[in-house]
């Protein structure tokens, strides 16, 4: 089997593990984990059952956009 390695995971950036929201998950300068969220973080919207991407997360603002084409 392949090991990768060299990889460096960032402990409590949802990059180890993906965020889980009851609801979808807000935008912006007060949005949802935008002070831990990291651009490539997953969340996971429990009550929808959607997936969602931080395509944007500066520390300051975040921008998540829902996966695919989930109904």
């Amino acid at each position: 089997m392949p090991v990768i390695s060299g990889g460096n995971v960032i402990e409590g950036s949802g990059l180890d593990a993906p965020f889980l929201n009851a609801g979808a998950p807000t935008s912006g300068g007060s949005g949802t984990y935008v002070t831990k969220a990291a651009v490539g973080s997953l969340l996971i919207d429990t009550t929808n059952g959607k997936l969602y991407i931080a395509t944007v997360a500066t520390g300051a603002t975040v921008t998540w956009v829902v996966v695919g084409t989930q109904t």
